[in-house]
């Protein structure tokens, strides 16, 4: 007999192959060995035929080393399966813990979230996270990369991409303000508030909770503009704050 958790907030990360059909079967071989690395990291589901993951951990589980694996893992596919591109996307999330005789699984929303954010996904590769992952790893800290926006004119949905091999990012508890200072949340107040109005305060101050660096705010922000031309003005007025006080 199943037996169903309460809901709980953890890391899901989903992994696919840009324009796999273009490659038949040659796509799916290619992604064994993202496959393998994958296995024991965390619950792992996979569609039948398709070279595609979903690996959802443990909500207990540290997210640096499965991440580390997954990303040398990835380096390894780009390095020998050359056109494919590997794309992953990590999104931190509420999910449902269900335990039955087979072993232990997960269903929710952030499952479904991070498989539709990876569709939406540049086919250029690369491992990518949602806003919400970006402000969970901000307040976490110690992970082993650092999150950046993507570059100007390439912004997607308030994404923002996972640099592995830099410095890792310091905890918000910390006290380092770097860069998310009154001066900078009041520019993306007023900016934020030209765009969608009185309601922009609010939003600036939930987004700015635990987030100690400014491409992190921009990334959870540029979400709530739906107009595309106005987004992509909003993130490239940020980057341009960001870049005169440097």
């Amino acid at each position: 007999m199943s037996q169903v958790s309460a809901p709980v907030s953890t890391i899901v990360i989903a992994s696919d192959i840009a324009g796999a059909s273009a490659f038949g079967a040659a796509a799916l071989e290619a992604f064994e060995s993202i496959l393998a690395a994958a296995r024991g990291i965390g619950f792992l589901t996979q569609d039948p035929g398709r070279p595609n993951l979903t690996l959802t951990l443990s909500p207990d589980q540290d997210p640096g080393p499965a991440l580390e694996s997954l990303a040398k893992a990835a380096a390894g596919f780009d390095a020998t399966a050359n056109p494919l591109r590997l794309r992953n996307m990590v999104h931190f999330g509420v999910v449902f813990r269900t335990e039955s005789p087979d072993g232990i699984s997960y269903v929710g929303s952030a499952i479904r979230s991070t498989q539709s954010a990876l569709r939406r996904a540049p086919p250029t590769g690369g491992f990518l996270a949602t806003a919400d992952f970006a402000a969970h790893a901000a307040k976490r800290g110690g992970l082993p990369f650092g999150l950046q926006p993507f570059a100007e004119g390439a912004a997607v949905e308030g994404m923002c991409q996972i640099v592995f091999g830099g410095a890792p990012m310091a905890n918000a508890a910390a006290g380092s303000s770097g860069g998310v200072d009154a001066a900078f949340l009041d520019f993306v107040k007023r900016r934020l508030a030209e765009e969608i109005g009185p309601f922009a305060n609010a939003l600036v101050d939930r987004a700015a909770r635990g987030i100690t660096v400014p491409n992190q705010v921009l990334a959870a922000l540029g979400r709530e503009i739906e107009n595309p031309a106005a987004r992509k003005k909003f993130e490239d007025d940020l980057l341009r704050f960001v870049k005169s006080r440097a």
